[in-house]
């Protein structure tokens, strides 16, 4: 895990491009994820090189988000009031197991415990952007967990919304794409 750069302007990036999309189909929280969603693929973007190909039109918006020497890389990004830890998981909703990229990069972003909840959450808040690591589509399914919409996690009460598969960041790759 390591914390890479972010600046007003991918924040600015991002609030205009969640602004533009809207709620989407099958989004865990309705559309309330989508700026952080576009600040994780603005950061790691920057912090890797790589070219931001997802689009609010179209179905290029579903595909996969960022493109590196003809990798097609999907970010997965979470929202958390604390630093990430080794047990903590990333996330892949069965709704997204449509996308077929060759990369997953996860990312968390990291706000004081004062923002704001949901869609509403006060990005002059944010902490930290923290790359986590990757995995192979192949890798991922095959080491993570399905957890059905409604199962609690024990180690934080967390009820999850949707079905989705979960690994613990301990088990990711280090990023080198």
């Amino acid at each position: 895990m390591e914390i890479i750069p972010h600046n007003s302007d991918m924040v600015t990036a991002a609030i205009t491009k969640a602004e533009k999309l809207g709620s989407i189909r099958n989004s865990i929280l309705k559309g309330g994820g989508n700026r952080a969603g576009y600040l994780g693929e603005e950061a790691v973007a920057a912090h890797i090189g790589a070219t931001i190909v997802s689009s609010d039109e179209g179905v290029g918006k579903y595909n996969h988000d960022l493109l590196l020497n003809g990798k097609r890389i999907e970010v997965k990004t979470k929202r958390r009031t604390v630093a990430p830890k080794e047990y903590y998981d990333v996330s892949v909703a069965k709704t997204s197991t449509h996308q077929k990229p060759d990369l997953y990069m996860f990312v968390s972003l990291e706000f004081r415990k004062t923002s704001g909840k949901g869609k509403n959450k006060t990005y002059s808040d944010l902490q930290n952007v923290w790359l986590l690591g990757q995995k192979t589509p192949e890798e991922y399914f095959n080491e993570a967990t399905l957890w059905e919409s409604g199962d609690i996690d024990s180690n934080n009460g967390f009820t999850t919304h949707v079905d989705m598969y979960n690994l613990p960041i301990e088990k990711l790759d280090k990023v080198e794409a």
